[in-house]
């Protein structure tokens, strides 16, 4: 088994599958691989490899096989290629991963690392799941697709019910908020675990941020001007924007969720519903 020890340029790991949602039989019984392309002080760029096996593969056969193109759903072919911040760098996510041995870099392989670690246009990025996510997705959309599609339906009828049921209780919460009610709060509460989520430095200034953001507001009074209210949340929008690139991209869905969240909160509680249309247009993740 592989533990989380630093990558290296070249290295191969092999992994078992894992089902894509709670509704995909329990067991896959299928292997992938991914190689690391190159590695920086800040991003590991990573290839998934095309091969799904029964068993882990050799490092030879790992080797041979080509990077995976992507298909399914809107896919278009693109190659499954992905960058993973070296703070997030933790093989442990996948199941049963492997360390198959070092293998060979292609030239167009190192090129695409130099994009990757370059954190070019064009780069995404994502955590080592994501290679999960892309082998079995890409060997089910070929083998299995109709089972496939209809597990995605109802994988997304799941999530319809659990927004609409969050979003109720997301309108029962700001008619009763205030700003002493966010200040005895944790902002980003779920935000305890480094990874999945950022760093520890990273949340602690965060919530410091939000909390003085709070309190800027408070201030303001009970008719705050408008145009004071949308400084303070451009501002608080724009230390995101600067300390998400300086942790090299940390920011993704679940966070700018939670962010989100925090920021329409501020604009109904300083009674400028208005300002929430805003928040997008000054957001850089």
């Amino acid at each position: 088994m592989a533990g989380n020890k630093a990558p290296v340029a070249g290295e191969i790991y092999s992994f078992r599958t894992l089902p894509l949602s709670e509704f995909a039989p329990p067991e896959t019984g299928r292997y992938a691989a991914f190689k690391v392309l190159g590695v920086n002080e800040r991003y590991v760029a990573i290839a998934v490899l095309g091969g799904i096996w029964s068993a882990p593969p050799s490092l030879r056969v790992a080797n041979e096989a080509p990077v995976l193109h992507e298909h399914r759903f809107a896919h278009t072919g693109r190659m499954a290629t992905f960058g993973v911040n070296t703070d997030r760098w933790a093989p442990s996510d996948l199941d049963s991963v492997a360390l198959l041995g070092r293998g060979t870099l292609s030239a167009e392989e190192e090129a695409i690392s130099a994009t990757i670690i370059g954190f070019r246009i064009g780069s995404s990025y994502s955590t080592l799941r994501y290679a999960n996510h892309a082998a079995e997705g890409e060997w089910r959309w070929e083998h299995d697709r109709d089972a496939l599609i209809a597990e995605s339906e109802k994988s997304k009828a799941k999530v319809a019910v659990e927004c609409a049921a969050k979003e109720e209780r997301y309108r029962t919460r700001i008619k009763n908020l205030t700003w002493e009610k966010l200040l005895a709060e944790t902002p980003l509460d779920r935000w305890g675990r480094s990874p999945p989520f950022p760093p520890v430095e990273f949340t602690e200034a965060a919530r410091e941020t939000i909390c003085n953001a709070y309190r800027e507001l408070r201030e303001l009074g009970t008719s705050p001007p408008k145009a004071r209210v949308r400084s303070i949340l451009r501002r608080c929008v724009e230390w995101f924007n600067e300390a998400d690139k300086a942790a090299g991209g940390v920011i993704e869905t679940k966070e700018r969720e939670d962010i989100c969240t925090v920021l329409e909160e501020m604009a109904f509680v300083a009674k400028q519903k208005s300002l929430v249309d805003k928040i997008d247009t000054w957001r850089e993740w």
